[in-house]
């Protein structure tokens, strides 16, 4: 301390600024500046770019990367495995540095050198004349003192008609201690003289006035820190709203936190839109279950809307429909996707039939976000019943059991059906309307043995076999299959993707219907247990156990992809 105080006590020049000696022999400052290092990030199809990393929000699942001079935030479910990492990685917070002591070396210098400073080392002259500064890459500048307010320092250049004001970080250690220094001079010499007391009002955001066709519209949404996306609006709810971006195939959740004042009261004003428009709801009775009674969803018990499709669940408690959409939120098809529970039995003397439905045990109510709804009921022959459906912004899925009286003289069986909306009807249509209502749509099959075979609906059934089997010279495994797909002109930009989640237990296989010619008057595709499958083919099918059960492990699975090749 003896050393320190001597030098405290040297006069100082005016052109050589107090303490410049004393702080050349502290270390410096290491500042760090934005990392522009470029990462390989990969999505979920396999597609890489090279991008810096600017943030990762757990929170919300997203990372924000700087691309081609663009800030891009990403869901993370949209990226690999290995890029999700990644993004986790770089995001995670700095290992903990204990905070520096109030009674550094640094500080403790300071103090005591203005302390014992004599009263006219610096006096108010110091802050009219020019100072030697040094940028902390070395750069000298001159230039008069202004301000030093936090860590933002105001010099200025050219006799004082030009001022900059850069963080205290951008300038080297000897330069950020002068500043100091100046500044405990200008708060001696000059004082701020006292602002006088404003009356702040608070800003009030008026709720947007909005109508219902603002549901499907573009909207811009801006950030609390001041950045902005298109999208459209979905749901909102207590905790964030729900956005529907071009190019996403699922929707993106903001936390109302993350967004600014007049974004939040937009978010909420659709969201009181939108369940204003809630249409008016019928009770259940014995076979029908509580429904909507007005509005799009008339007749349905269940819905949910996606950003790619719609589904609902019809009131009859058996049967789904699924629409594709459009990127401005209106349907592809004019008729749905059915998925539909079948209980069926051969008879004496009338072959394969339908069990009827005897009654509905409850009714769940209606709603238009539960992700799974649960059927119960009766068949005419007693048997009782439990069909599963689950609605998500990924797809959908089916699963259920039934259970019999042992005493049934003819045993059932459980099997869901999945028809292909029907694009033309082809009985009374000219080759020419075929071909322009098919376009490039097709079925495709992948069967458990054999190569995919792809089934245009374009051509007939008959013909498109004969030529898979080459006139007949070599045989085509058609069943059972893995999966069906169904793309092209008809389904927009989708891909309508079918399967079973137990390929090992269930029977999953495609069918073209009674008196169809073209695939163009649609398809099905039927999920049943294997012993279901062998039920179906022996004359003692009430020896197969499971044969009324699709286990949620075996359920069928539909996924909605669009802007996929």
């Amino acid at each position: 301390m003896g050393t320190r105080k001597r030098r405290t006590k040297t006069t100082v020049s005016m052109k050589q600024p107090y303490l410049i000696a004393l702080i050349s022999f502290l270390p410096l400052i290491s500042i760090q500046g934005q990392d522009e290092t470029l990462h390989p990030w990969t999505d979920t199809q396999g597609r890489t770019l090279q991008a810096s990393f600017i943030s990762f929000d757990a929170a919300a699942q997203t990372v924000t990367i700087k691309w081609n001079g663009k800030v891009f935030p990403l869901p993370l479910n949209t990226l690999s495995p290995a890029s999700q990492d990644l993004a986790k990685q770089l995001g995670a917070p700095p290992p903990a540095v204990a905070a520096p002591s109030s009674s550094s070396p640094f500080d403790e210098i300071l103090d005591e050198v203005i302390a014992e400073m004599p009263m006219d080392a610096l006096g108010p002259e110091a802050l009219d004349i020019d100072h030697d500064w040094t940028s902390a890459d070395g750069r000298p500048l001159s230039a008069k003192f202004v301000s030093l307010v936090g860590d933002q320092l105001t010099i200025g250049m050219n006799g004082g008609a030009k001022e900059f004001t850069l963080p205290l970080s951008k300038f080297s250690a000897e330069s950020q201690a002068l500043a100091k220094v100046l500044q405990k001079v200008a708060q001696k010499h000059r004082p701020a003289p006292p602002k006088p007391a404003v009356l702040v009002k608070p800003v009030k955001v008026v709720p947007p006035k909005v109508v219902e066709s603002d549901l499907d519209k573009m909207h811009t949404w801006t950030s609390a820190d001041g950045r902005s996306l298109e999208a459209s609006f979905v749901s909102a709810d207590e905790n964030g709203v729900d956005l529907k971006m071009r190019g996403r195939s699922s929707p993106m959740s903001l936390a109302w936190e993350k967004l600014d004042a007049q974004s939040v009261a937009l978010g909420q004003a659709l969201q009181k839109l939108k369940k204003s428009l809630i249409p008016t709801v019928l009770g259940g009775g014995e076979k029908v279950l509580e429904r909507y009674g007005s509005g799009k969803w008339k007749g349905y018990n269940t819905y949910f809307e996606s950003t790619a499709f719609e589904v609902g669940l019809h009131s009859n408690g058996k049967m789904a429909h699924v629409w594709l959409l459009n990127e401005d939120g209106s349907r592809v098809q004019n008729s749905p996707i059915l998925i539909d529970f079948y209980g069926y039995t051969k008879t004496a003397g009338r072959g394969w039939s339908r069990r009827r439905l005897k009654k509905l045990d409850t009714s769940p109510p209606v709603s238009m976000e539960r992700r799974i709804t649960t059927v119960t009921g009766e068949w005419e022959n007693g048997s009782s019943f439990k069909y599963n459906y689950e609605f998500t912004h990924a797809g959908m899925s089916f699963w259920g059991e039934a259970k019999e009286p042992k005493s049934e003289e003819f045993p059932s069986i459980l099997r869901l059906d999945l028809r292909a909306p029907v694009i033309l009807n082809a009985a009374n249509a000219t080759m020419e309307e075929v071909v322009k209502a098919a376009g490039d749509g097709a079925l495709y099959v992948d069967p458990v043995e054999g190569k995919t075979l792809k089934f245009p609906f374009n051509e007939k059934w008959d013909d498109i076999k004969l030529k898979l089997e080459k006139g007949g010279k070599k045989a085509v495994s058609y069943n059972p299959i893995k999966y069906a797909e169904f793309r092209g002109s008809p389904f927009g930009e989708h891909r309508i993707k079918i399967k079973s989640a137990g390929v090992r237990t269930t029977y999953l296989n495609w069918w073209e219907g009674y008196s169809q010619v073209f695939p163009v008057q649609g398809a099905f595709i039927i999920l049943r247990s294997s012993d279901g499958f062998e039920a179906s083919n022996s004359a003692d099918p009430g020896s197969f156990k499971n044969r009324l059960e699709i286990k949620k492990n075996e359920r069928l699975d539909l996924k909605v992809i669009r802007g996929a090749g």
